[in-house]
């Protein structure tokens, strides 16, 4: 399988390409790829099903100097994704090894005759090595997983790098980006953070509390203007992302009221649901205009007569018309009278559509 990649801002700066649909069936089922480019050299790199990226490519792009807009070609040999830059640029040379000193002239062997000896009795069989425990060093400990806030905001797309005393995520916008210092109430100094956000090092700080001890937090802080974050929160989000593609953009209008907690997080959840339920209205307006023919004329009360009395209100239905009237639908012809005129049937409107969104995504994926 060979897959075509456009080179885009966020993955240089974060080493990292998206999953397309290409490379979603081509990586299906995997969480590591072993990824060679040209030279043959090799990089271990990660399938983040949860970010939807491959991690692990800025040595690549290092190497081959790679800009926006430039194209990758990724085949997959094997367990080898192999990486081949369209762009003819210089690789970018790395310090030469030096040469190895000239040595003394290898000493010459030559063969003496030996005496012929007695064979000797064979040697008794050694005893059986015995086994041994070993008890780890005290100061030996095992690699500490990452805390579950750390990997929450990993989920919603910030890129995370440890300090000393604090945890820094900087989230990539595209044109913009910001960044988020989080230090662990009780442990990390308020007034440290505050320096990071006052130096231009974070443009958000804040403490990372549990739900329970909230209000313990904000007795501390005093006045001082803070955000604060608890793991809960973050989990719902996570857990929000999969019903609506909720990310960094909503992560930072929490961090501007001040607050990452359950309730912000309830109601940025009761927004998410109207916007999902205004895809709802779409459904509802659509399966009552396929009980209509083709060139049929209708006003918006008929349809929502056809909907049922109190299910949705006129400025919903109407706001749908109006849609469903331009493109990329076109599925309706307005008229002066406030009638509208049914171009073709839902069905077949709704097939046309999705050969014009296969295509479209096919020409986003580079396919």
């Amino acid at each position: 399988m060979r897959a075509r990649y456009v080179v885009t801002s966020t993955c240089i700066q974060s080493g990292t390409i998206r999953l397309t649909l290409s490379l979603r069936q081509m990586l299906s089922g995997r969480e590591r790829v072993t990824c060679q480019d040209e030279d043959g050299e090799r990089l271990d790199c990660t399938v983040d099903w949860v970010r939807g990226v491959l991690d692990g490519l800025e040595p690549y792009f290092e190497k081959r100097r790679l800009q926006v807009n430039d194209v990758i070609w990724l085949t997959l040999d094997g367990e080898v994704l192999a990486l081949e830059a369209a762009a003819a640029r210089k690789v970018r040379p790395r310090p030469a090894a030096r040469p190895a000193e000239a040595g003394p002239p290898a000493e010459k062997k030559v063969a003496v005759p030996v005496e012929a000896r007695t064979p000797k009795s064979p040697d008794p069989a050694p005893e059986p090595p015995k086994r041994v425990r070993v008890t780890p060093h005290v100061g030996e400990k095992k690699r500490a997983a990452k805390p579950a806030f750390v990997q929450a905001l990993e989920a919603l797309e910030l890129k995370h790098s440890a300090a000393e005393g604090y945890d820094l995520f900087r989230a990539y916008l595209g044109r913009r980006e910001y960044t988020l210092a989080l230090g662990r109430f009780g442990e990390s100094e308020p007034a440290d953070l505050l320096a990071l956000r006052r130096t231009g090092r974070a443009d958000f700080v804040g403490l990372v509390v549990p739900e329970a001890r909230l209000a313990a937090a904000v007795e501390a802080l005093g006045g001082v203007r803070m955000a604060l974050v608890s793991p809960e929160a973050l989990s719902q989000l996570v857990a929000l992302k999969k019903l609506f593609p909720v990310g960094p953009v909503e992560l930072e209008r929490l961090l501007r009221e001040g607050r990452v907690d359950a309730d912000a997080v309830t109601r940025l959840a009761d927004e998410v649901r109207r916007w999902v339920g205004e895809r709802a209205a779409f459904s509802a307006v659509l399966l009552a205009l396929a009980e209509y023919t083709r060139q049929q004329v209708f006003f918006p009360e008929d349809v929502l007569a056809n909907l049922g009395e109190g299910s949705w209100d006129r400025e919903t239905v109407w706001n749908v018309l109006e849609a469903l009237a331009g493109p990329p639908f076109l599925l309706l012809k307005k008229s002066g009278a406030g009638e509208y005129l049914l171009r073709e049937p839902v069905a077949d409107n709704l097939a046309h559509l999705a050969e014009y969104a296969l295509s479209l995504r096919a020409r986003v994926a580079g396919d």
